[in-house]
């Protein structure tokens, strides 16, 4: 599946359920994420919480005032206390081990992607 994944890490783990967010205490805490997807499928924007376990996504009307500029921005304005680092990775098909092995080596992260119903990746 081709698309472009936009990924925030986050310099926090938190839970949407019991509105918590504390800070990361070493290099093994899982982080909170925030995703935007951009493909065949549509725009996704997606929020992973690291203490629940937990995703929320969000389908994005295809318009042509849902860019990657308009996601920067959103990041910025809400999460740019918090973000830790961006990635802007672009997959032929991010169905391929080797593919991804490649793009998210070439960034320092391990490949851990999920394909949901051929809509989106994250």
């Amino acid at each position: 599946m081709r698309g472009i994944l936009f990924l925030a890490v986050l310099s926090v783990k938190s839970s949407y359920s019991r509105e918590l967010e504390i800070p990361l205490e070493g290099s093994d805490d899982i982080p909170d994420t925030l995703q935007w997807w951009f493909g065949e499928g549509g725009c996704w924007r997606i929020r992973t919480y690291a203490l629940d376990h937990d995703i929320h996504s969000y389908q994005i009307a295809n318009s042509l005032q849902t860019t990657l500029q308009l996601a920067k921005k959103n990041n910025q304005d809400h999460y740019g206390d918090v973000i830790a680092a961006q990635h802007l990775i672009h997959f032929v098909d991010c169905a391929n081990p080797a593919e991804l092995q490649a793009e998210f080596g070439r960034i320092g992260l391990i490949p851990r992607i999920v394909i949901a119903t051929n809509q989106y990746a994250f």
